[in-house]
């Protein structure tokens, strides 16, 4: 049996087990390295990574911007993929851990689920790629880097004698770069499931040594082909132009100039200093840090004033270019497009998402002023079904916050 705890606020739902604290240790207990992917130590493990991997810390800086809260939206009744919801069953059956939607800059949702509250630290998965991307623009504004044209080599001198030799920046944004690379999460044998247990788990090589290990088997732009290699490339790129770690970087453009609530924590190779974040994963915050960050790419980069991003980079980043990107040429079936790290809709809003395995989403309607913010630890790998959940969800929630 469950119930439905309200903060004092008035806004933060918090979805406990009956008679439990949040994340009680019985409830959700946190795995290892190798026992967090299976039950009962997933729910737990996602928000205690820094438990379980090495991080470094992203600083903030007082003072914490203020995000004002409005009436809740309430229970939020929809249809999802066929199923009659509202926010309390969705967070049930979707796993989900944390939900926020921020309408015009004020909080109108906030809930929590399966042991989370607040405080905890949501990991992003593949979210962070999109926040890389991020970070590649504001190089790129600073003139650091001087065309997404220039071959990523130019740069990067370490890759001078790689697969990555002559591919432009902009083909390795788009997932494009030509590297010979199979993404599948199921597969001992995959190159993404090899580069997580060499580089991230055992710490046998260095994430950015074990680019040097792919060949090529298309030429730049000519395919999409999702894979953490090619943000690994852009987290090297961004230490090379700027002299710092992605960690540092992040805190000193972003982190620490919004204001964030809480530092947070990005996974990294190893021990010690010479560490370097694992630039495709494993960067922890909390919810509403999260809501921030998809705060400041709904307003144009903008925040408080501001300007922390170039002119114009969040349409660049996130209006398809070229043929390979375009909403339905990714995946046969699939309706969704692609551009610098940030998947895109084809709705003619200009509404965009940040991804992460397992249900993580940071979704941005620019039009509507609109972030949707979802933490969750779906059984699954991806589920197709709650991927239309959670575009469900988003629809409901636009038209609500349209009427009021």
């Amino acid at each position: 049996m469950k119930i439905l705890q309200t903060a004092t606020a008035g806004l933060a739902l918090i979805l406990l087990a009956l008679g439990a604290r949040a994340d009680d240790a019985e409830l959700w207990p946190v795995g290892n390295k190798v026992s967090m992917w299976s039950e009962p130590y997933m729910v737990g493990s996602y928000r205690h990574w820094a438990e379980i991997y090495p991080v470094r810390v992203v600083p903030t800086a007082p003072p914490v911007s203020e995000l004002p809260r409005n009436e809740d939206l309430g229970d939020v009744p929809f249809w999802g993929n066929g199923e009659k919801l509202d926010v309390a069953s969705y967070l049930e059956r979707a796993r989900v851990t944390g939900l926020l939607v921020i309408r015009d800059g004020v909080i109108r949702l906030e809930a929590y689920g399966n042991g989370a509250d607040e405080t905890s630290m949501m990991t992003s998965q593949s979210v962070a790629k999109s926040v890389v991307s991020t970070l590649v623009g504001i190089a790129l504004g600073e003139g650091l880097i001087a065309s997404l044209d220039d071959p990523i080599d130019r740069y990067v001198p370490g890759l001078a004698d790689s697969a990555y030799a002559g591919v432009p920046i902009e083909a390795v944004l788009q997932m494009s770069s030509g590297i010979a690379f199979r993404e599948d999460y199921d597969s001992d044998y995959s190159d993404s499931e090899r580069m997580w247990v060499e580089v991230a788990q055992n710490h046998r090589v260095g994430a950015h040594e074990y680019l040097l290990t792919f060949g090529t088997d298309t030429a730049p732009y000519e395919t999409f082909n999702y894979k953490g290699a090619d943000t690994q490339a852009l987290g090297w790129l961004i230490e090379s132009v700027t002299g710092m770690s992605l960690s540092a970087y992040l805190s000193q453009q972003l982190w620490a100039p919004m204001g964030m609530e809480a530092d947070a924590l990005w996974q990294v190779d190893g021990t010690g200093p010479d560490a370097v974040e694992i630039a495709y994963a494993g960067l922890n915050a909390r919810l509403r840090d999260w809501g921030r960050f998809g705060l400041l790419m709904a307003q144009d980069g903008l925040w408080q004033g501001e300007r922390l991003l170039p002119e114009g980079w969040v349409a660049q980043a996130t209006t398809p270019s070229r043929p390979q990107v375009r909403p339905g040429k990714l995946y046969r079936g699939y309706p969704l497009g692609y551009q610098y790290q940030w998947w895109t809709y084809g709705s003619g809003k200009g509404d965009f998402t940040a991804q992460g395995i397992n249900g993580q989403f940071v979704y941005v309607d620019p039009s509507r002023d609109l972030v949707v913010v979802q933490s969750a630890v779906w059984p699954k790998w991806w589920d197709d079904n709650l991927e239309h959940m959670f575009n469900d969800f988003v629809k409901e929630v636009a038209r609500l916050t349209d009427e009021s």
